[in-house]
């Protein structure tokens, strides 16, 4: 059996009335070298009775047993990925049509780079275009705030992640993305993103919420204890208004760019002031 360049991992649950087009959306891809690993993750709904309408050689379906959570089931679709690249997709959104070709195509001539996400453009009860930084030494900066990507359009190495042992972590969840991206920081990997807009975000009563949660400050506090190794609890705490002390940390681990840093910790906390 040929080994497909991508696998896209859709877990599924709770999204029968959007299922359809977020299938069609990968399968109508300009892109078709992949597998679309479908994790259906003992959805109460019609998702299966959806999904057994589909006959696309491509599909490869997993049924789970019982509800696992959304970390531990897209680990089972890492287990099962063959593609030399892992890419996302939300069972509830929708990929432009070249978006695995250009996401693919910017991997391919950049070896060095581990990971790419896209911009994504919200819709339905919201409309707004998110955005992240394409400078990877920003990426690592803005780790410090937020997620520096965006987990439904990320494309990945496969290989880059398992030689690190990187995968999800169901503790984590709702930050399971942001926990992953800072450990993949922390082992060296490099993390882009393109400035396209191939992707389309759903937003909806239904969906889990995106809203910021105490696990994004634990996992935010926990790059922080490794990157600024020198910070005390408390100044970890007050982050990033200790300017000096961040920049001093800095100067130990070598882990960031000085001006890079200086700029956005100045950048921030004159925001904070108006």
């Amino acid at each position: 059996m040929k080994v497909p360049m991508v696998s896209v991992l859709m877990p599924v649950y709770r999204t029968a009335p959007y299922l359809r087009e977020a299938m069609d959306s990968i399968l109508s891809q300009t892109f078709a070298d992949f597998e679309l690993i479908v994790l259906n993750d003992c959805s109460p709904d019609s998702a299966e009775q959806i999904l057994d309408t589909y006959h696309d050689q491509r599909i490869v379906r997993y049924l789970g047993q019982q509800n696992v959570g959304l970390a531990n089931v897209l680990n089972t679709g890492l287990d099962m990925a063959r593609g030399k690249y892992i890419a996302r997709m939300d069972s509830d959104d929708i990929s432009l049509p070249t978006r695995l070709a250009l996401q693919v195509a910017y991997m391919e001539a950049h070896p060095e780079v581990d990971l790419c996400s896209a911009a994504m453009q919200l819709f339905g009860d919201r409309h707004e275009i998110w955005q992240r930084s394409q400078d990877a030494e920003l990426v690592k900066i803005d780790a410090l705030f937020h997620s520096p990507v965006l987990h439904p359009t990320c494309v990945w190495r496969r290989e880059s992640f398992e030689r690190n042992n990187l995968r999800y972590r169901q503790t984590m969840v709702p930050a399971e993305d942001y926990d992953l991206w800072t450990r993949a920081l922390i082992c060296g990997l490099t993390l882009t993103n393109l400035p396209d807009v191939l992707y389309r975000y759903r937003i909806h009563p239904g969906q889990a919420t995106a809203r910021p949660n105490q696990m994004e400050q634990k996992v935010r506090q926990g790059y922080i204890k490794v990157v600024l190794t020198s910070l005390s609890h408390r100044q970890i705490e007050r982050f990033p208004h200790c300017i000096a002390a961040t920049m001093l940390a800095n100067c130990r681990t070598r882990f960031f760019s000085p001006t890079k840093l200086l700029k956005r910790l100045i950048k921030v906390n004159l925001n904070s002031k108006r």
